[in-house]
């Protein structure tokens, strides 16, 4: 069983995207040109992070580099492991790695079927096939200097996890644990934890809990300690099955990816920026030619006004063509109402006038 890494650039032209295939214990990514993985920038150190494999079981972790390291968007401590699942994201620097386990098969059903996944059964089996702890179930201490050891637990059994070797099955040696901590059933129907009134209690997956059942692949904090459940009999995750013939994208061995800079814009890119403005510049034309074509317009009107009835075109409405009113003054228009109004004053003035004159004499 191998792992697929998918080196791909979050930015930069022209980057591409990079397959490597890779069956080794330990897979190196840094600048160095010994890494199995090289990333060639400046912001990745010679020696960046590390997948080390634990039977069936990746773990990835940072090597004191200077920028760090990230997984699915969360910061790496340094000095620590973190179990890589299908489809975790490692982010490097520029570079995005996308992880996946992988499993070539190649036996004559799987050819003929061409099926890209095993079944449940088949997985479980190599699986078990290579894990080195066996059938049973167990804890993986992930930190502080017990960091690999193994707590195997075995079925219908119960376990008591402290830091007093007189009262606790399983000593945990750290400052955080409780002399009586947790305590650990498995049983038929699965594995249970359950707090045994801890000073700093238990967490299951980053959540504080009291009581839980867990399952494969479950973490579990126990005052500073970080412990993994491995359950070879329940399978959560199945590794890609790869067909027996690679595929053009994918190679097999080490991996080097540069880094390309960012091109600087081009002049092209610039002129199309100006020719827009030209576009708008250039219609400044047509208002004069829909002026004089505006201007025309009353004399043609007038013309069409003179007209009969009869001359005017089928498809032009009448109703465009002011029609000539029978009425001497039409009240609806202020204009007319403003000059009677003028003309009213006018005449009253007249009269005035005429009146004084009259009875002057």
């Amino acid at each position: 069983m191998g792992v697929r890494l998918t080196v791909k650039m979050k930015s930069g032209s022209g980057a591409e995207t990079k397959t490597v295939l890779l069956d080794e214990e330990t897979i190196l990514f840094g600048r160095d040109q010994a890494c199995q993985v090289v990333l060639a920038q400046q912001a990745v150190s010679r020696n960046h992070a590390r997948i080390s494999r634990d039977g069936t079981l990746f773990f990835l972790e940072d090597l004191g580099s200077s920028f760090g390291t990230q997984v699915n968007g969360q910061k790496l401590p340094k000095g620590e492991k973190r179990l890589l699942r299908n489809g975790d994201i490692i982010a490097i620097a520029q570079f995005d790695v996308t992880f996946d386990r992988v499993a070539d098969v190649s036996t004559e059903d799987d050819a003929s079927n061409k099926t890209s996944f095993l079944s449940r059964k088949v997985v479980k089996d190599v699986m078990k096939g290579l894990a080195a702890g066996g059938e049973n179930a167990y804890f993986r201490i992930m930190n502080g200097t017990a960091e690999g050891q193994r707590i195997e637990i075995a079925d219908a059994q119960e376990y008591v996890f402290g830091r007093d070797a007189s009262e606790a099955d399983i000593v945990l040696n750290d400052d955080l644990v409780s002399r009586k901590h947790v305590k650990v059933r498995r049983d038929w129907s699965g594995t249970h934890v359950e707090d045994l009134g801890s000073r700093n209690g238990i967490k299951l997956n980053k959540k504080r809990t009291r009581k839980a059942t867990i399952k494969d692949r479950d973490e579990l904090e126990i005052g500073g300690v970080r412990l993994l459940f491995i359950d070879p009999s329940e399978v959560r995750e199945d590794p890609v099955v790869l067909p027996s013939s690679t595929g053009e994208d994918e190679g097999e061995g080490t991996l080097s990816v540069k880094h390309e800079e960012d091109a600087p814009p081009s002049v092209e890119v610039k002129q199309e920026d100006v020719e827009p403005e030209k576009k708008e510049e250039e219609p400044a034309a047509e208002p004069a030619e829909n002026a004089s074509t505006d201007a025309e317009a009353p004399a043609e009107d007038a013309e069409n006004a003179e007209a009969p009835p009869e001359d005017q075109p089928a498809d032009e409405p009448a109703e465009e063509a002011p029609a000539p009113s029978g009425k001497l003054i039409d009240f609806n228009n202020k204009q007319h109402l403003i000059a009677l109004g003028i003309g009213g004053v006018m005449l009253l003035l007249g009269i005035i006038v005429i009146v004084l004159l009259v009875a002057g004499v």
